[in-house]
């Protein structure tokens, strides 16, 4: 990032971050799309954990979701910590 004078961001830095903003948003909504496609997929075939292999997955989609709004909580932060005063 650019250099802070008198504790104001550049315009650069600003849409630097509300780009990133932007992309983690429209990132959660293709993990949810791809989320509901896999588990639409998942078909009961006899002899095979189909539970399992569902709970499994919705963990995983869960888990990126969670990083994702550990992300977003990240940046509000630097956010909050580089705004002007």
């Amino acid at each position: 990032m650019g250099d802070q004078q008198g504790g104001h961001m550049r315009a650069s830095e600003v849409s630097a971050e509300e780009a990133v903003a932007t992309h983690l948003k429209a990132l959660r909504r293709t993990i949810r799309a791809l989320a509901k496609l896999r588990l639409s997929q998942i078909h009961e075939l006899p002899g095979h954990q189909t539970v399992d292999s569902r709970q499994s997955l919705t963990l995983s989609f869960e888990r990126l979701e969670a990083s994702l709004s550990e992300m977003e909580e990240t940046l509000a932060t630097i956010k909050e910590a580089t705004k002007s005063r």
